[in-house]
């Protein structure tokens, strides 16, 4: 069987990216390497008289490929999966019919795809990069917790750690202890119900 190896095949689609609340409308681009073999050498030379007709194979596969990433993407893939799953989809490719139904047509079997590149394009890349920093630098940052102090929450709702609320400046409540026994914070006790002052 004659072998056709390093056939360089391209393509391009525009999708949207989605990046936490951001979407963005991007061109994605991409190349990979395809190698064929000539499975029917009779068949090959009936349909093509023995020369490879390597736009149309190039087409094919550049349109499966283009389906397939699209796809991706429509199914929630990010565009750093997209990069890191692209040539783990070389087998969807290879499947498809437009690629797979080759062999029956023509006498062409396509063996693999190698080298697959995705490009998005360099200023959606930027903009992704930027709203991850966005993100970054937006997240809320958690105070760790004051040492030696008990933290107590004010009627304001803030948290505080010293004797005063740093909110609205509320006196940290006295605990006391109710005639029952309990030890309470509030006005009343939380076993019994009794005012503080009883």
């Amino acid at each position: 069987m004659e072998a056709f190896n390093g056939i360089q095949f391209d393509g391009r689609f525009h999708t949207e990216v989605v990046q936490g609340t951001y979407k963005l409308f991007t061109e994605v681009k991409f190349t990979a390497i395809l190698n064929i073999e000539i499975a029917d050498p009779d068949k090959f030379n009936t349909m093509f008289g023995g020369q490879l007709p390597v736009d149309l194979i190039k087409n094919d596969a550049s349109r499966v490929a283009e389906m397939t990433f699209t796809k991706m993407f429509a199914e929630g893939c990010s565009v750093d999966e997209l990069k890191y799953k692209a040539d783990t989809q070389a087998d969807l490719i290879l499947q498809d019919f437009a690629i797979a139904g080759w062999e029956a047509r023509a006498g062409i079997r396509a063996t693999a795809i190698n080298d697959v590149l995705i490009e998005i394009d360099p200023r959606t890349e930027k903009l992704l990069s930027t709203v991850a920093t966005m993100n970054i630098a937006s997240a809320p940052v958690s105070a760790p917790a004051p040492q030696g102090n008990a933290v107590w929450q004010c009627v304001c709702g803030n948290n505080n750690s010293g004797r005063f609320c740093t909110e609205c400046g509320t006196k940290k409540p006295e605990d006391w202890v109710c005639s029952c026994g309990n030890r309470n914070k509030g006005k009343f006790c939380t076993e019994c119900g009794k005012p503080k002052n009883q």
